[in-house]
């Protein structure tokens, strides 16, 4: 079966670089520009994983709706990318459960691709 990534972010480069990336792998992908229309595609696409941006139409709006998935109990895997300078899960100090990891933009696609295998497989 193949698996399913939402890319949230409000970037049109980043979502079409990734979309066409983890398309190259097999991966099904939809994407979303706010986490609003982002949580209209959970309903419907059911993603694996969630690519989430932090700063989109606030500054913390990725941080907020990684939060109210958790609240929702959606245990769907998050990873977040910023490009807040030194981006990081420490630096953040973020206790969500769903967040797997916090990378900093520009992301390593083999990288970025590497974790989401890695999450996946769990």
């Amino acid at each position: 079966m193949t698996k399913k990534i939402l890319i949230i972010d409000d970037d049109p480069d980043i979502i079409t670089a990734y979309s066409a990336f983890f398309a190259s792998k097999g991966y099904e992908t939809r994407s979303s520009f706010n986490s609003t229309k982002g949580r209209v595609e959970i309903e419907t696409f059911q993603p694996d994983l969630i690519i989430l941006d932090v700063m989109m139409e606030t500054p913390d709006e990725g941080f907020v709706f990684a939060q109210q998935l958790l609240d929702e109990k959606v245990r769907i895997p998050v990873i977040i990318t910023s490009s807040i300078a030194k981006a990081g899960q420490e630096i953040f100090d973020i206790d969500i459960p769903n967040v797997k990891a916090v990378m900093q933009k520009p992301v390593e696609l083999e990288k970025l691709s590497s974790l989401v295998e890695k999450i996946l497989l769990n």
